[in-house]
């Protein structure tokens, strides 16, 4: 007798090949047949009018923290998503010994906007090793399945201490380093991250430690992952240039593994980059290096007030007040002199900013604090300088002064062309999803990235076909990271599965909840469309809403 038995449905099964109709059954957590499955179950569920994929995998998370005490790393299985994977940027909380535990919090707190209290709380803290982090997790119920890449911050800083901020390495450290990823990619991890990201830095304004490598480090480093069957590499720098792609591809081929690198551009200050960046990509495959760029379905969303923000990290002066306590920001952001250097990073400089497109026209007054400054909610900082008859900078900053720097603004850091962004989904070289799920939590939700691929960009606007848009989200992601029983629907696969409306599944707008540990607040985002999100063959989410299930697993890399 089958465990599950899933009739009537349509399956898309992660391949990329035309879906088809049939069933599927589940034994013991795993596909027994995909296709033509009968006879008798514990449960039958009616797929009828539904999908039925592999379940979706979210490859770019920082949910290193979050799942502690969020074993369904929510909001991710409310969009098909089965599996994540966390430790990129550079940025994971193994290897960390006791003594260094508020370095690597601090660390991943400025960069991804995670509450440095909740860090320091909520997480157990109770391993040093990859390993002993990898088996803390896998002892705990997880709802959903987890992989983890080792982070160069951690790294560095394990053999170096608090010199990794400050200098260069030796050839004896990086040798020390070298068999630090060797111990954590035997233990398990899926790859290896760093971050040259000039604009990265901790709570105490030192740069991020893996900032400080050199290009001899980041390479031996990396080429510890081509010594195992499967893993990745994953890189930030700055801005994807064309030569940054190309580099990424040199180390792909060193290393011989996928080199992912960050970020397919599409924004409004970069109007034809992303076609270099296309032209690129496509001469790096050519040449036979495997250096995918992230792309993502859904606009990177910055929500924000002047009291706590990031958004502005890349330009020195903005960088300097926000770091500011409250009172001598707020005189900063009154003075006349500051002002003037504060317009010209953001104003008169026409130079292209990395996350900040310099666009007041779409930088917009989200929430007001005051009753009397209602007039200006919902529209941009460039309509409330005219409707005051104001400089632009002058209208921000009187605005936020005047509601105490509570007002919430808003300013999208990615989209601006519709064929540019269909394009680069579309491109086999793209790979889909950059959730960034468990980070930037008080600014964005980029959770629906999957179900905004398969709503706005496939059925709405038709770009590219159900079945491509599936194996983008499920069986590229698993070959990619070497994640051999997962990511398609065949026999002997772990029964990962989503059930969806292809006619009605979609994101919703993120909303704000105070459901952080001591009740701090992120953002969340729910989804229309999702009937069943299946875990080794266990409901997480079934009809649209969460479980008490927790069949999740810790994911290892086999090969790829």
């Amino acid at each position: 007798m089958y465990d599950l038995l899933i009739q009537n449905a349509t399956i898309v099964d992660g391949t990329g090949r035309p879906a088809f109709g049939g069933s599927l059954a589940v034994q013991d957590g795993r596909l027994a047949a995909v296709g033509a499955a009968d006879g008798p179950a514990r449960r039958v569920i009616d797929a009828d009018g539904l999908v039925a994929a592999p379940g979706f995998i979210d490859h770019h998370t920082h949910m290193d923290a979050q799942i502690w005490w969020d074993p369904l790393a929510t909001s991710c299985p409310e969009h098909g998503v089965t599996s994540i994977i966390h430790g990129n940027c550079g940025l994971t909380l193994h290897p960390c010994r006791p003594r260094d535990r508020h370095a690597m919090a601090s660390t991943l707190s400025r960069v991804e906007a995670i509450s440095l209290a909740v860090l320091e709380s909520a997480v157990p803290w109770g391993w040093e090793t990859t390993a002993e982090y990898l088996g803390a997790l896998a002892a705990r119920p997880l709802g959903v399945n987890v992989g983890s890449l080792v982070g160069h911050c951690a790294v560095r800083y394990y053999v170096m201490g608090e010199e990794a901020v400050e200098r260069a390495a030796t050839p004896e450290e990086v040798a020390a380093m070298q068999e630090v990823m060797r111990a954590s990619l035997a233990a398990g991890a899926l790859g290896f991250s760093t971050n040259q990201n000039p604009r990265h830095i901790r709570t105490d304004g030192a740069p991020v430690p893996s900032r400080l490598a050199s290009e001899e480090e980041i390479r031996a480093l990396a080429g510890v992952v081509g010594e195992f069957p499967g893993g990745v590499v994953q890189t930030i720098k700055t801005a994807a240039t064309p030569e940054y792609i190309h580099w990424a591809g040199d180390l792909a081929q060193h290393v011989g593994r996928p080199v992912l690198w960050q970020i397919f551009v599409h924004l409004w200050a970069y109007p034809t980059l992303w076609r270099e960046q296309l032209t690129a990509v496509e001469a790096e495959f050519a040449r036979g290096a495997r250096a995918y760029g992230l792309a993502n379905s859904v606009p990177l969303m910055r929500r924000y007030t002047l009291e706590n923000a990031q958004q502005f990290d890349e330009f020195p002066t903005w960088r300097a007040v926000m770091f500011l306590p409250l009172a001598a920001r707020k005189q900063a952001f009154a003075d006349p002199e500051t002002r003037r250097k504060l317009h010209w990073e953001v104003v008169d400089d026409q130079s292209p900013g990395v996350a900040f497109h310099k666009r007041w026209d779409l930088v917009w007054v989200q929430e007001v604090a005051r009753e009397e400054h209602r007039i200006y909610q919902g529209k941009s900082v460039a309509q409330v300088a005219a409707m005051q008859g104001k400089d632009i900078i002058d209208a921000l900053l009187d605005l936020a002064l005047a509601e105490d720097l509570k007002t919430r603004f808003c300013h999208s850091s990615s989209h601006g062309d519709d064929a540019a962004t269909a394009a680069i989904l579309s491109s086999p070289y793209a790979l889909v999803g950059e959730s960034d799920a468990g980070a930037h939590v008080q600014f964005d939700a980029g959770f629906g990235y999957c179900t905004t691929l398969l709503g706005e960009w496939v059925r709405d606007k038709q770009v590219m076909p159900l079945e491509l848009a599936v194996h983008k989200l499920t069986g590229q992601v698993a070959e990619i990271y070497g994640l051999g029983d997962r990511g398609t629907l065949a026999p002997g696969k772990a029964a990962d599965v989503v059930l969806f409306d292809p006619a009605r599944v979609r994101a919703l707008e993120p909303e704000r909840a105070n459901d952080y540990p001591n009740g701090e607040p992120r953002m969340i985002q729910r989804a229309e469309g999702i009937h069943y999100t299946i875990v080794n063959g266990a409901p997480i989410v079934e009809d649209g809403a969460l479980t008490e299930a927790r069949p999740g697993t810790v994911l290892r890399a086999t090969a790829g």
